[in-house]
């Protein structure tokens, strides 16, 4: 039997500023009637020099500050995976892998598939690790700082963040089978970006496209697995979440069509296999690419200690579209090894800010997003928030923007 193969390592980034997603709808005048159909608490916000490549960065590099030198230097695939990338040739991978100081003898790529981008890469990851040499490693991280759309339903569900795993044959954390995943794709426009700061996005069709896509990807997994039960062949539920509310009412819909309807029920089973991964993304937002695998982590951080054995079905969608569906297994004890990433920690010590300093900071966001050419940022105007995490480890930051040329600098604190 060959090794397994999965995530030996977890790490997340989601900014340093978080706004409470109740006093966005009240102060942009939207429905709060809609309120707990979406069932967020807050959503993290970029500040204005930080860009995809920093949130990426930001994510792997305490990852790897831990690693043994050997090990650093086995990681020979490191796969970004984001729809807000800085440039239409170079890729972020490219640069990040400059500044995680990795082996120059490592492959690096970008991939884009809207939201499922994510775990796509760590299908791929996972499934070059089981096919390279025994030692090699690689690094996939999941990252997006979307352009926000203002004064809009959409508004309140888009965050900001990334999430780094470490693939490897020592998977303390998430064993995955590279070779059975059920896969659905068709052709629609839900959800397009023909520019960086323009989105087309049909929210109902999009829905009913997920919805979709949940129950036809996981049909095509039970196909090729031999899966039969859904409610007993998963301990629990992960899923790309664009806002908790729209993941439970997909949940709902798969269950009716496999025969579970009685409400009570239905609801009983998400509270029990679904909402645990839901309560970083409910204070993260929608981070895209790296919704899912967010969604993971929170599912294994909610285990309980000493918990054996935890299969997941983790379920990746992606607009225009994309899916696919997995059953991946949390080994006894990674609850205990992801929880001290320190994820929670690191939602909880975020500034809250009002509507109107987060205003300010997506005023300064626009300035800086994919094909601005030229800006000067004072860093030190952030600093309040930037100064947050410095005592613990130095956070990657845009320092400028001149010809089109990003230029990045360590930031450890004011002197």
């Amino acid at each position: 039997m060959s090794d397994p193969v999965g995530i030996e390592s977890i790490n997340a980034y989601c900014g340093l500023a978080r706004l409470s997603v109740p006093s966005l709808f009240e102060e942009r005048g939207l429905d709060l009637q809609r309120l707990p159909n979406v069932l967020m608490r807050h959503k993290s916000v970029a500040l204005g020099c930080e860009d995809t490549l920093t949130y990426a960065v930001n994510a792997a590099r305490p990852l790897l500050d831990g690693l043994d030198p050997a090990v650093r230097a086995s990681i020979e695939l490191l796969v970004v995976a984001t729809e807000s990338g800085l440039d239409y040739s170079k890729s972020v991978a490219a640069t990040a892998r400059h500044h995680l100081e990795l082996p120059r003898s490592c492959r690096v790529i970008e991939v884009k598939q809207a939201c499922s981008a994510g775990v796509t890469g760590l299908h791929l990851a996972a499934s070059a690790v089981a096919a390279a040499r025994p030692g090699v490693r690689a690094l996939v991280i999941a990252a997006d700082v979307p352009v926000l759309i203002r004064g809009t339903y959409i508004e309140p569900s888009q965050g900001a963040g990334a999430v780094a795993v470490l693939v490897g044959r020592e998977p303390a954390l998430c064993v995955v089978d590279p070779a059975v995943a059920g896969l659905y794709t068709f052709d629609v426009a839900d959800f397009l970006r023909p520019t960086p700061d323009e989105h087309l996005w049909d929210i109902d069709l999009s829905l009913m496209c997920f919805i979709e896509c949940l129950r036809e990807a996981y049909l095509d997994y039970a196909a090729r697995s031999g899966s039969k039960e859904f409610d007993h062949d998963f301990d629990q539920l992960a899923m790309h979440t664009p806002f908790p509310g729209m993941v439970k009412g997909a949940h709902r819909a798969l269950q009716r069509t496999l025969g579970l309807r009685d409400p009570a029920a239905v609801e009983a089973d998400f509270r029990r296999r679904l909402e645990p991964s839901l309560r970083y993304p409910a204070e993260v937002g929608n981070i895209y690419a790296a919704t899912a695998l967010l969604a993971l982590a929170s599912a294994s951080d909610a285990l309980p200690p000493g918990a054996p054995d935890t299969s997941v079905g983790l379920f990746a969608y992606g607009s225009g579209c994309a899916s696919e569906f997995w059953r991946v297994r949390l080994p006894a004890g990674a609850g205990e090894l992801s929880r001290a990433a320190g994820i929670a920690t690191h939602l909880d010590s975020r500034a809250p800010i009002s509507v109107g300093e987060y205003d300010r900071l997506a005023d300064d966001a626009v300035r800086v997003m994919p094909g601005a050419r030229d800006a000067v940022i004072d860093r030190d105007a952030l600093a309040h928030y930037l100064d947050r995490p410095s005592s613990t480890r130095p956070l990657l930051t845009l320092a400028g923007i001149r010809g089109h040329r990003r230029e990045y600098s360590w930031w450890k604190g004011r002197p």
